[in-house]
């Protein structure tokens, strides 16, 4: 696995990214574009908090690179959402780069106050999360995800602190072997291996991990 996690790793942020790009970003989020597209901001944010609620993911603290590889997934119909594929095909291949490198260059959202999680039901998330379940063959979301869950460059994204409730969404997509990207086929794989509550205690852990790595 550190093999595979090391061939598709990128340097993560914005590190491709300059001022000129980053601003054109900041305009597509806040206005939208001039062929009538509606801001990423209307759901994301301006400052990519997205919605944790209602499973609208945050933005702000996944890589450039990451983003980019999204947002080209839902413009060519590799990953699905009917909000998301017409909405990435309709910007150009300049413009999905402007709005990752805005996006990544913004620092990571204040953790928002967690809904309310039964203690066992974090702690079986926190043992999925870093060890795993050998008895289902399933490894540890960590070795991926990383300890911390603040993912892998453009490897394997930022987790901590991110929606419970989209987590969630998309792991049951993967279970049910929704169409996805070309590393999908190793979430794919490991979701098959959750049932629901496993799920949801593991999203639960994810998003009650710090932004910056500490101990939730």
């Amino acid at each position: 696995m550190a093999l595979v996690v090391a061939a598709w790793a990128m340097p993560s942020g914005a590190a491709w990214a300059d001022e000129a790009t980053v601003a054109a970003g900041a305009a597509i989020a806040a206005h939208g574009t001039v062929v009538g597209r509606a801001a990423c901001s209307s759901c994301h944010g301006q400052d990519g908090a997205g919605q944790p609620d209602v499973g609208i993911p945050r933005l702000a603290g996944l890589s450039t690179y990451y983003i980019h590889e999204q947002l080209g997934y839902f413009a060519s119909g590799a990953r699905r959402n009917y909000v998301m594929s017409s909405y990435a095909a309709a910007l150009t291949p300049a413009e999905r780069r402007e709005v990752a490198d805005y996006y990544a260059s913004l620092p990571v959202p204040r953790n928002p106050d967690p809904l309310p999680v039964a203690a066992a039901a974090l702690d079986h998330g926190r043992t999925l999360f870093l060890n795993g379940a050998p008895d289902k063959g399933l490894l540890s979301c960590s070795q991926c995800h990383g300890t911390d869950g603040l993912g892998v460059g453009s490897f394997s994204p930022r987790l901590a602190g991110q929606s419970a409730a989209y987590i969630v969404d998309q792991l049951q997509r993967w279970h049910g072997g929704a169409d996805r990207d070309p590393k999908g086929q190793y979430m794919r794989a490991i979701a098959g291996r959750l049932d629901t509550p496993d799920m949801r205690a593991v999203a639960d852990y994810a998003a009650s991990l710090p932004r910056d790595g500490g101990k939730p």
